[in-house]
């Protein structure tokens, strides 16, 4: 759900802040409107949005798409919109029925709409990767099974103030990590192992392409599916699109539609799907960023236009968090981290203060790093890092100097005993320790990390 604010007596739209208000579904006017004064006798309203924000002006940095069921969309008429899969901070997604498919297996494909406010980015040639990292991955005879497809793109106008919406077709896929943990928690190990292959081949590949991701997480994992038209059109039948009730926005009275994912697989079944490395939208080409230092959590995001941050807190490389330069090496940190997340369901590094030993997000997750990889940063790493004598004393030696405890990979692991037998802590703790090096340079790449016998026997 999403929560707007508005200052009457000065306009400001805010960008949308999670909210736990509820929206009544016993009346047909909206019930998302919330006033109240402020100390200096301003109006405030607040709206709440249960999906995305529609009816949102582009310019303030919104514009989600406003389709309609049945609406025909692409060049030459081609796409008919048939219900909303879901939706992301910068876009929604749709199936759609390609009424001039040829050689899929299905009819039908996926139609990702930027919104109104990414799609002025693009426009400008301002810092919106997507499009392109996707006709890199997908151009030329050798592409791979465990990178997003892109079938087609154009670009469409979009509904009042909503800008124009840059659209990415690919196959339509079943779902995405995160929703197959939260089903069927926690993995059997054999299907975690199959996950992290399949991504670590994406990897691979996209690094090939010379394409760093910088957004690994559950999330942007998907899985293929093998519904085909039949039993697509019988799920549209037996589940028909909906929408919520109408809400109130800046354009009006506003009706979203339901995201409707596909029905969730079985553990059977997700034992034999293929997995996707997806949503380049944080990528990068690796010769840009060689001599790029890393920019700070705490700057805006690229879809500001001023700056990015790269990669999830928790999975965040060292070198990010000390300023330095980085490049596909990432890609290699965050894996290590999901290896240990995939698999135990569980957090390997914490983003969050610890203020038993005096230390902020950043001091206490350093700290951590060292605890668990049983390295001390070095003095060639750190004297290329901007930010590292804000954290280190120039003995390397963290400055708020916490007792570094030994808690290796193999102790975090073995609490998970239920879904790591005894022999395999090892092993898994090795290939961690690989990946989790805390200079870049020493960590392989995933071409040599697919080689690692840690992958024997999974497929």
């Amino acid at each position: 759900m999403r929560h707007l604010l508005l200052r009457t007596a000065s306009p400001l739209w805010r960008r949308p802040l999670f909210t736990l208000a509820r929206i009544s579904t016993a009346t047909c006017e909206p019930t998302n409107q919330r006033f109240s004064v402020g100390p200096d006798g301003t109006v405030n309203v607040d709206l709440d949005f249960v999906e995305e924000a529609l009816g949102m002006p582009a310019a303030d940095g919104f514009g989600w798409a406003r389709f309609e069921f049945g609406q025909v969309i692409g060049p030459n008429q081609r796409y008919t919109i048939a219900r909303k899969l879901g939706w992301g901070m910068h876009s929604s997604t749709w199936l759609a029925l390609d009424n001039m498919y040829i050689s899929l297996a299905s009819k039908y494909v996926a139609v990702k709409a930027l919104t109104g406010h990414i799609t002025g980015l693009l426009d400008k040639g301002m810092a919106v990767w997507e499009p392109d990292a996707l006709r890199l991955l997908n151009a030329g005879r050798r592409t791979s099974p465990h990178c997003l497809q892109l079938l087609d793109e154009f670009e469409i106008q979009g509904v009042g103030a909503d800008g124009r919406h840059h659209c990415l077709v690919t196959p339509v896929y079943g779902g995405d990590v995160r929703a197959l943990h939260a089903a069927n928690m926690p993995l059997p190990i054999q299907l975690s192992k199959r996950i992290l292959l399949h991504l670590l081949r994406g990897i691979a590949y996209a690094h090939s392409r010379t394409i760093v991701h910088t957004d690994l997480k559950h999330d942007n994992i998907f899985y293929n599916t093998t519904m085909t038209t039949t039993e697509i059109e019988k799920w549209l039948v037996h589940d028909p699109p909906r929408r919520h009730p109408p809400e109130m926005s800046k354009d009006g009275i506003v009706h979203s539609a339901v995201s409707q994912p596909p029905p969730m697989i079985s553990i059977e079944e997700a034992l034999t799907r293929t997995y996707v490395l997806a949503d380049f939208g944080s990528g990068k080409l690796a010769t840009e960023l060689w001599t790029r230092p890393a920019l700070l959590i705490s700057l805006p995001t690229i879809a500001c236009g001023r700056g990015r941050t790269v990669t999830t807190p928790s999975l965040r490389a060292p070198e990010v968090y000390l300023g330095g330069e980085w490049d596909e090496k990432v890609d290699i940190w965050s894996f290590g981290c999901l290896v240990f997340e995939i698999i135990t369901c569980g957090r390997l590094f914490r983003y969050q203060t610890n203020e038993n030993l005096g230390l902020d997000e950043i001091e206490h997750i350093l700290l951590q790093m060292i605890c668990l990889t049983g390295e001390d940063f070095r003095a060639e790493q750190l004297t290329v890092c901007p930010l590292a004598a804000e954290y280190f004393n120039a003995d390397c030696a963290l400055k708020q100097d916490p007792e570094i405890l030994d808690w290796p990979f193999e102790k975090r692991i073995e609490r998970w005993s239920t879904i790591v037998p005894p022999a395999g802590v090892t092993p898994m703790a090795d290939f961690m320790r690989r990946c989790l090096r805390l200079d870049p340079m020493k960590r392989p790449s995933a071409e040599e990390l697919l080689k690692d016998p840690w992958f024997e026997g999974v497929k």
